[in-house]
């Protein structure tokens, strides 16, 4: 079986600096715009108006955007994740949460600004098995019934216009639990390489845990092939 594990660390690009690849706002169709964003740029989050032309380019070369966690601001920190020592402050606010809160609220905010009915072809990509927006979904769902201004349900824009990495979380539990919430062509292997670095008998066990073999192609090789233009 052929395997592909997306690398979640390289061209982190700030927004700017990819907004300055596009000379004029054109670019060769053929060449590969890939872009891997944070949530947020100092105060100005990523739904901000002022970065509606990087989605507008990137729906329009079918190429998809990474968010990647970063640290919450100061004055969240301050809020919500201070008050122990330095140490288990920093990973409260990181890896054990608050990097994943902050980058799943990133899409969801996405979602809610309209950023998907502008532009339907636009994927994202958010890794951790979706920064927690998957596992929230039936519940920012909810959402659907204050934000008439939106085309479809929330729900829906998750299912179909972001992609799910594994990051190398490959505990079988959080396999099931992804496909119950979205289809296997929105999965993406990776193994957040150098933080986590799974032995052969630990990719040959998460894959075993899809039951489908064109699924378990699909998450292997097949859907990063389709959205990175790979094949």
């Amino acid at each position: 079986m052929k395997i592909i594990a997306i690398e979640e660390h390289w061209n982190s690009a700030s927004i700017h600096d990819a907004l300055d690849r596009l000379p004029g706002g054109e670019r060769d169709e053929s060449v590969a715009f890939n872009a891997m964003v944070f949530g947020r740029t100092g105060a100005r989050t990523l739904d901000d108006p002022a970065y509606d032309d990087l989605f507008a380019t990137a729906a329009r070369l079918r190429q998809p955007i990474f968010i990647h966690p970063q640290i919450p601001s100061n004055e969240v920190r301050d809020a919500a994740y201070r008050g122990f020592d330095p140490l288990t402050d920093l990973g409260l606010a990181t890896f054990g949460w608050g990097w994943h809160m902050d980058t799943g609220l990133a899409a969801l905010r996405l979602i809610l600004r309209g950023t998907f009915d502008r532009h339907p072809d636009l994927q994202l990509v958010l890794g951790h098995w979706g920064e927690m927006l998957l596992f929230w979904t039936d519940r920012a769902d909810s959402l659907s019934g204050v934000a008439k201004h939106l085309q479809r349900r929330v729900s829906d824009y998750i299912t179909t216009n972001i992609h799910i990495t594994s990051s190398g979380m490959l505990q079988e539990r959080l396999v099931r639990h992804t496909l119950d919430f979205t289809s296997a062509g929105q999965v993406l292997f990776s193994t957040d390489y150098p933080f986590h670095q799974p032995s052969a008998a630990a990719v040959r066990q998460f894959f075993d845990a899809i039951p489908d073999p064109a699924d378990r192609s699909k998450v292997a090789s097949g859907n990063a092939e389709a959205l990175f233009h790979l094949a």
